[in-house]
């Protein structure tokens, strides 16, 4: 049965790995398909470099993420990240950034 949404990385590669199998030529597409499940084990484990601190007063989250990742994928955080704009904890092992003029819900949609 094919998952009637398309916005987890999990349904991404249901749908990559029916492609894959579908198809005996696509020998490119089963190195995507692995490094797709790869990257799922990451954002699945424990492992995170940072922590960004969302929202104010009663509404607040901390989104534990891949500093790599985001500035991957966001001109933002890649200036962020580069500009000393961050702390550090006290052992120096995870990046801190505080943003409390966004929403938590509007900060996790911003991930996806």
């Amino acid at each position: 049965m094919m998952p009637n949404s398309f916005s987890s990385l999990e349904n991404i590669i249901f749908l990559f790995n029916n492609l894959v199998n579908s198809n005996i030529d696509a020998l490119p597409l089963k190195h995507i398909s692995k490094l797709l499940n790869d990257l799922t084990k990451l954002l699945n484990s424990d492992y995170y470099d940072m922590e960004i601190k969302v929202g104010s007063e009663d509404e607040v989250r901390t989104f534990k993420v891949h500093s790599a990742i985001l500035r991957a994928r966001s001109p933002y955080f890649e200036v962020v990240l580069s500009n000393n704009w961050t702390k550090k904890s006290e052992d120096g092992s995870i990046i801190l950034f505080e943003k409390e003029n966004i929403s938590p819900k509007v900060f996790e949609t911003l991930l996806m």
